[in-house]
């Protein structure tokens, strides 16, 4: 590795420690149909077909990566070549990421965020050695992130240094036909903003690439933070929306969201039609993350009825038991908890106290089943927690059947249009009012999965907040990891939920997309649709535990 031009061995050196293994090969049935709508791959058409006709009759491959990596268009000099790249997974709708694909210049352009040249030995696969490529990144214009990779690849035998200025030019053409169609896209939004605002008796926001239009009524009523939670309110999906927000200042409005062209959408604000259920009651903070859920939790408390919590990691699972709980109630650790410790916990709580078991999903089917007799015999309420796939079969399954009641929490990423006000609400907690984010960043929030949920936004938020002490927080000043905005409208709570269906499936399926459609009872054709739409990694999946 020594040898190895710094570039190439730090890439290396990344693999190695991810454990890709440098005999692996392409699965090219991995591959997802892309999409043709976007509007990389729109101004990168006609560039792509001009220097196709220039490589005519030569050994040279153009090939075109998202911003997500997914190799999306693929041209040919000569027809000689295309079964050669297709030999080695080098197809339309192939993720192209360094993890998958090892040291290449589509992969490590992407992570180096700059144009370098791999050549034969270079490459971190062997099936990949035989090939000379170079690639150079793709940056938005109007954003100035990320937006894809242009690459051309040849047999070593073929490699040119005039590779790297053919590219250059061709990646500025690219940008060029992007900034062109924002621009279009920036003229129909102001056009349908004008004509909506003739007609509009209230608050009317209009969102485009960068661009944000508001009527005197929503300047005076929305903040910064409100804008970022409006955006996150559209789905990934043509059509019209209609859905009930809390804005930053408590009050409650129902939105009307219109699509506007490709990228852009209107939204306007209307007072909800019903009356507060409860009068006289003040709006929950937005630290509350399970404000929705406390009126169920104060029911269930003063019942003393059997409750199970579910939800993912990071939810609040514990902080929701303790409160259905009450304070100094015994506790046990499902995960570590052996017979000999559920003696003490058992003893506190007979006679109608109560016990709380944190991940009851992890208890020894021996304990579950003592721990069943116990409650049975002493007249102990029972809390439990566990994940969002229950308990399992057998002796857990029968331990939680007395807990008639199931409480499921929300993560953050069905609800991303409260990050931007709770990622608010959290800084001013850590860092006082002197810092704020800017729309840009709450926006960038917005669009995270946050696999962590709330302990992960919570860790992130004391991160930024140690990094300033006055002025804007922007994308610039989130963890690297965190810095890349959405490539559309951050999707709502519908899209989230089939996505999040298809990835439970594809992980209990280990990944096979063909087991995965019958059991969905869907077409391939149909799942694969999804999963590219839904921007799901079939791969990352097969790597997870069922």
């Amino acid at each position: 590795m020594s040898a190895l031009r710094p570039e190439i061995a730090q890439s290396w050196q990344r693999l190695s420690s991810s454990g890709l293994d440098p005999a692996a090969c392409l699965d090219a049935g991995a591959a997802v149909e892309p999409d043709p709508g976007t509007r990389l791959r729109r101004a990168a058409g006609p560039v792509l077909t001009a220097l196709e006709g220039h490589l005519h009759g030569s050994r040279f491959a153009l090939v075109l990566a998202d911003r997500e990596t997914r190799l999306v268009d693929i041209r040919f000099g000569s027809p000689e070549l295309e079964p050669v790249l297709q030999s080695v997974g080098v197809v339309p709708g192939m993720l192209f990421t360094e993890r998958v694909s090892g040291t290449n210049s589509v992969a490590t352009v992407a992570e180096l965020r700059r144009g370098i040249a791999v050549v034969g030995a270079e490459h971190y696969l062997e099936s990949l050695k035989r090939f000379a490529c170079y690639g150079v990144p793709i940056r938005d214009p109007l954003t100035g992130r990320h937006a894809g990779v242009l690459d051309i690849t040849c047999l070593t035998a073929d490699a040119s240094p005039l590779l790297r200025p053919f590219l250059l030019g061709a990646a500025q053409q690219i940008a060029d036909g992007m900034l062109a169609e924002a621009r279009g896209s920036h003229r129909r939004v102001l056009a349908a903003f004008e004509a909506a605002r003739l007609r509009a008796t209230g608050p009317l926001v209009a969102f485009g690439p960068d661009l944000v239009l508001t009527n005197d009524a929503a300047a005076d009523l929305l903040q910064p933070v409100d804008h970022a939670a409006l955006q996150a309110l559209r789905h990934g999906r043509p059509g019209p929306v209609r859905t009930e927000v809390e804005l930053a200042s408590g009050a409650r409005m129902v939105a009307r969201v219109e699509p506007v062209g490709a990228g852009g959408f209107l939204v306007e604000l209307e007072r909800p039609e019903r009356p507060p259920a409860v009068r006289g009651v003040m709006p929950v903070p937005d630290r509350d993350w399970h404000a929705e859920l406390r009126p169920r939790i104060r029911r269930y408390r003063a019942e003393q009825a059997n409750v199970l919590v579910l939800g993912e990691p990071g939810t609040g699972r514990t902080t929701v038991a303790t409160e259905l709980a009450g304070a100094g109630v015994p506790v046990l650790a499902g995960a570590h908890v052996a017979l000999a410790d559920t003696a003490v916990p058992l003893a506190e709580a007979t006679g109608g106290g109560t016990l709380l078991v944190e991940d009851a999903h992890l208890l020894a089917p021996a304990v579950a089943a003592h721990l069943g007799r116990e409650v049975d015999r002493r007249g102990v309420r029972l809390v439990l927690t566990a994940g969002v796939g229950g308990l399992p079969a057998g002796e857990t399954a029968a331990f939680g059947a007395r807990c008639p009641v199931r409480l499921e929490l929300p993560t953050v990423r069905s609800r991303r249009d409260r990050v931007p006000a709770l990622a608010g609400t959290l800084l001013r907690e850590r860092a006082g009012t002197a810092v704020r984010f800017t729309t840009g960043a709450l926006r960038t929030l917005a669009a995270h999965d946050w696999p962590g949920n709330l302990r992960e936004l919570a860790t992130v938020v004391g991160y930024v907040a140690g990094r300033r002490s006055a002025g804007d927080l922007t994308e610039a000043d989130l963890p690297p990891g965190y810095r890349e905005g959405p490539r559309e409208p951050v999707p709502g709570a519908l899209w989230q939920a089939e996505r999040d269906a298809i990835v439970r499936c594809l992980e209990s399926c280990g990944g096979n997309k063909v087991h995965a459609a019958r059991r969905l009872g869907i077409s391939r054709t149909t799942l694969y649709r999804r999963i590219r739409e839904l921007h799901i990694d079939p791969e990352a999946l097969r790597e997870r535990p069922a």
